[in-house]
Order: structure tokens, then sequence, then C-alpha cells
């Protein structure tokens, strides 16, 4: 089975929260064999070609719709790729890291009351949240370092962010893992480059979260991932294996 028998079911969705449902539907109900036989295609062709946007499209789709699979349906699929040697795809069917940030961190980072500026009074998250919604982008910039979950989501949401600011909460550190899964997982936000990029060199990112970023990006960056010491072993073993699978087949 080819990389064609996915990329045909979402081909003509515009919308990416659609195709991610309709593939995740797909996924779910297909025998996992075929369905971890086009993933692996799909994938080799993608990283052969990552000029092709319907390729990178499909790839994209494919890594946020493994995410919404029930248990079941990912053991299989992941069962049915280690059965045909299709590492890289099994693993973006984890759904489960060790942990990239110390609890004590983030507990401090999760604290319910933070000021907004260094000498201001401490803001209630409800405060903040509220704070998040606004246009002005003086409260904006202060925002932005707010660790937060609940925070970050609201402010991947405000109309009035920019790219810039999306890449700055997507490479800030010390950080909430969740928060940066939020940022990872966003439909505006997560199909722009630099705001992936960022969350895969960001050493907080979520390990399962950061394999599925790095599938979506380039040799050129997956080159950087695989020598980065403050990277997890697994995400340099898997930038690894996907510029192998980029290579031009011999004969």
């Amino acid at each position: 089975m080819t990389a064609e028998w996915l990329l045909q079911r979402v081909r003509g969705l515009a919308d990416m929260s659609l195709r991610r449902r309709a593939l995740a539907v797909v996924l779910a109900q297909a025998d996992p064999a075929v369905a971890a036989a086009a993933a692996a295609d799909l994938l080799e062709r993608a990283a052969r070609r990552g000029d092709d946007p319907e390729l990178a499209g499909g790839l994209a789709c494919f890594v946020h719709a493994v995410a919404d699979l029930d248990y079941a349906a990912r053991r299989a699929l992941y069962i049915a790729a280690r059965a045909r040697g299709a590492d890289a795809v099994a693993r973006l069917l984890f759904d489960a890291s060790p942990a990239t940030a110390e609890t004590e961190v983030v507990a401090k980072l999760l604290k319910p009351e933070r000021p907004l500026r260094q000498r201001g009074r401490p803001l209630t998250l409800g405060e903040r949240k509220s704070l998040a919604r606004s246009g002005r982008r003086d409260l904006l910039m202060h925002l932005l370092r707010d660790p937060h979950p609940d925070v970050v989501r609201i402010l991947l949401d405000n109309p009035h962010l920019t790219e810039r600011d999306a890449v700055a909460l997507a490479a800030s550190r010390p950080a909430v893992p969740e928060a940066l899964a939020v940022v990872a997982d966003h439909r505006r936000w997560s199909v722009r480059h630099m705001v992936r990029r960022a969350l895969a060199f960001n050493p907080h990112t979520p390990v399962h979260v950061a394999m599925r970023v790095i599938t979506t990006l380039g040799a050129a960056d997956w080159r950087e991932i695989t020598v980065d010491p403050h990277l997890a072993e697994s995400l340099r073993a898997h930038a690894a294996d996907l510029l192998r699978a980029g290579q031009p087949r011999r004969g």
C-alpha cells in the first residue's frame, strides 16, 4: 500500500481540522497493516521530496491524526509498523514521554498568582487569562512570558498575536511541557515552520510531541537535531532515520 491511499482520503479537504479528523477516522477503521504500509511510504516520500506540498501536507495531517487515535487503534498501528520495520512511523504513535522539566520547576511556573510586570502586584490566573484576550501589544508582550498552559492557549487564539510571538512561546524556557504541547497542536500556528522548529529544538517539549514535530521538518533541521546535545537521544535517532529515509534509493 502506498502513500496515495492516505492522500486520497484527505484530498479536497482544505480545512486542516477536517483533514485531521477525517484521517483519524480512516486510521482507526483501517487494517493496521495497510495503514502502516501507507504511512511508511508517505514518510519516506515526504523525506525525499521535501518540496512537494501535497506530501508535506499529508504527512503533517497524519502526524496530527495519530494523536487523536484511542489507545487500541494506536497500539494496533504501532504493532503493525514495528512488524514491517517502520520504526520511524512507530515512534510517532507514542503518547507518553519521560519528564522534560523538573517537577519543582513546573510547580513554580504553575503558581496560581504571577505578576505581569516585575514590580507589579501578583495577578490571579483568571486575571491573566482575561488580559490574554486583549489587543494591547504592551500587555501581550508581558504575557508571552506567562508559562501557564491556559494563558498560552488563549494567547494563541488572540488575533493580534504574530508569528514572531508564537515562536517566542514555542522557544520559551524554562517552560511547562503541557504549554508547549498546546502550541504544537494549535491549528493556526502548528503549520508555521519557524514555530515547529522552535518546538523541536526546545528540550522542554514533551518527547512524543517533539517526535511528531521533527517529522514535519526538513533535512537541514534534521542534521542539526542529530548533533544537538540538549535534545533526547531518541529525538536525535529519529532525525537520523529521517535523513536516511530522504536519501535517494540505490539501484
